[in-house]
């Protein structure tokens, strides 16, 4: 999150077109977890979402002056909150202790007050200090009622389903699991529509995000011409379609809206010869490429093979020259000792007799050598995994590599999972070994090497 607001905020200095936007799809979650915490009403979180939303983006340039933007944007937040805050305590939600039903309830049970402190102090890391100075209370006074919170926390988790006994073990983790449930249950057809009603407050002349809608266009075939031949067959489009053909290339991978246009198109085509002449036609180049990667594929081969066979032979021929060179050697030295044999030079014949074994060794390294390279070369290295942890109060997976995409699971902080990936890009696919395995996507920003 921080992350991402941060080149927003770069983006806002640079004057880009769609930096509000992306401030706002950075932070909407976590001011919305926040906003329910607090509230403990869904109606009344999206009320506050978007009021501060309407001040804060009307005044987001000073975050471009601030020391810590992150600190910056949450001290607005709170200093919302207590603005609010008599409103928000004739509205508030309150219930017995020990009934509630999920960790968000939890807070349901404390004064409104000491809601905003647990959230300001375990999920924002606020010290006493800081919470001293955006609600102005004494800090000894916060130090103290955080002390009482800590002390009566096994009273209120009374009663819990047994699946939420993991996050009981302190308001931290109570915090992080509670916006894991939120995030779980939420509708996300308020985002869009805060986010319009917030820019239209503070002015901002930003158009909000807009869904992808694609149309498909199929060529129509006349059947009483001769077909041609599937090498030249080629699709017949008209000129103003060609957009509309580059946005249906570019989302091949989008199943659903896939199939909803072919029960369109089968709608439309009632003969099922006309559907199959028609896919014929759709993958004509694909099968002419086809036939170009195995010419390709076995031109490769053809050389390979080659290069073994004339390697090979080079081999064999320098063996027979090495084998005679050495009889013809032999012989020599025999005729040197019958002519010489009162003279003789200690470590002559060791040198010789080592040189031409060391060239044959040498050679034959060589040629071992290049045969094998080809078989190295051949050898795919295996990918690896990399184990690495969770540095987020709670970080949802996405199906996709979108911040808009279904949530998969949620993580907390310390969690480890497998990268799948290239751990340097902005978004990585990871395995959730601690849940069940489910694979999905989230931000490399959240994710720190594993001790």
């Amino acid at each position: 999150m921080v992350l991402e607001m941060k080149r927003a905020l770069e983006d806002l200095k640079k004057g880009a077109d769609g930096a509000y936007r992306k401030i706002y799809d950075a932070t909407y979650e976590e001011v919305y977890c926040k906003s329910f915490l607090i509230t403990q009403e869904e109606k009344q979180a999206l009320s506050l979402v978007e009021d501060f939303y309407a001040g804060v983006l009307k005044e987001i340039g000073e975050a471009l002056k601030a020391e810590d933007q992150n600190l910056w944007f949450w001290q607005q937040y709170y200093k919302k909150i207590r603005r609010e805050y008599q409103r928000l305590l004739s509205i508030q939600h309150k219930e017995a202790p020990g009934k509630a039903q999920n960790l968000a309830q939890i807070l349901a049970a404390l004064p409104l007050l000491h809601r905003v402190m647990l959230v300001m102090a375990y999920e924002d890391d606020f010290s006493a200090e800081q919470i001293s100075a955006v609600l102005g209370l004494a800090s000894e006074k916060i130090e103290g009622e955080l002390e009482k919170l800590e002390k009566i926390l096994p009273t209120l988790t009374q009663g819990q389903p047994q699946e939420n006994a993991v996050w009981l073990a302190g308001w931290k983790t109570i915090l992080a699991g509670a916006d894991r449930q939120i995030l779980g249950t939420v509708a996300a057809d308020w985002v869009d529509v805060a986010y319009e009603k917030a820019s239209a407050a503070a002015g901002v002349k930003e158009q909000s995000k807009k869904e992808d809608n694609f149309e498909y266009f199929v060529a129509d075939v006349d059947l009483t011409e001769e077909k041609p031949k599937k090498k030249k067959a080629e699709p017949v489009i008209e000129e103003e379609d060609d957009e509309a053909e580059e946005e249906y290339s570019d989302e091949d991978n989008e199943d659903e809206e896939y199939d909803d246009d072919d029960e369109e198109y089968d709608d439309e085509d009632d003969e099922d010869d006309e559907d199959d002449e028609d896919d014929e036609d759709r993958y004509d180049w694909d099968l002419e490429d086809d036939g170009r990667k195995m010419i390709i594929i076995g031109a490769v081969f053809a050389v390979i093979l080659c290069v073994v066979i004339g390697l090979g032979a080079m081999w064999f021929m320098g063996r027979n020259k090495s084998d005679s060179d050495s009889a013809a050697s032999s012989q020599t030295e025999e005729q040197q000792e019958d002519a010489a044999a009162d003279l003789v030079i200690k470590g002559d014949g060791d040198t010789a007799d080592d040189a031409e074994p060391a060239e044959e060794t040498d050679a034959e390294e060589t040629e071992e050598t290049e045969e094998a390279a080809p078989e190295e070369e051949a050898e795919p290295e295996e990918p690896q995994t990399v184990t690495m942890k969770v540095n987020a109060s709670s970080l949802n997976v996405r199906s996709e590599a979108n911040t808009t995409s279904s949530v998969v699971t949620s993580l907390t902080n310390g969690d480890t999972v497998e990268v799948l990936g290239d751990a340097s890009q902005e978004w990585v696919q990871i395995r959730c070994t601690s849940k069940n395995n489910e694979e999905g996507y989230v931000k490399s920003e959240y994710l720190v090497a594993a001790e």
